[in-house]
């Protein structure tokens, strides 16, 4: 599995979603340019971590477009989970406060 933080903050967002998400919602949550987010998102679809599907999106009153939305795989999932609690376990060994602690959670989740 990829282990750039772009492609776990992608993982982490999708994570919290119930429906399917377009890139363009993904890149405006991970704050990243559309065009990084969709190549993030392909290299996350071939390692089966995403699912694309086609959906209907509104792009106006009237205005319909068919576009492509991702979703989290139960292999997504397993991977943004294992990574997380890594990353707290790892967090956890070299903080000195409970403060230190609690942000540093905050951020890797």
């Amino acid at each position: 599995m990829e282990q750039w933080p772009e492609s776990l903050e992608i993982l982490r967002f999708l994570l919290g979603q119930l429906e399917p998400k377009s890139i363009k919602d993904v890149a405006h949550e991970v704050q990243a340019p559309e065009i990084s987010t969709r190549n993030r998102l392909a290299k996350l679809e071939t390692q089966g971590a995403v699912v694309a599907v086609r959906a209907t999106a509104s792009i106006g009153p009237g205005k319909h477009v068919l576009c492509t939305h991702y979703e989290i795989t139960q292999y997504g999932r397993d991977c943004a989970v294992a990574r997380t609690h890594d990353a707290i376990r790892a967090t956890r060994m070299c903080v000195n406060s409970v403060f230190a602690l609690a942000s540093a959670m905050n951020l890797s989740l």
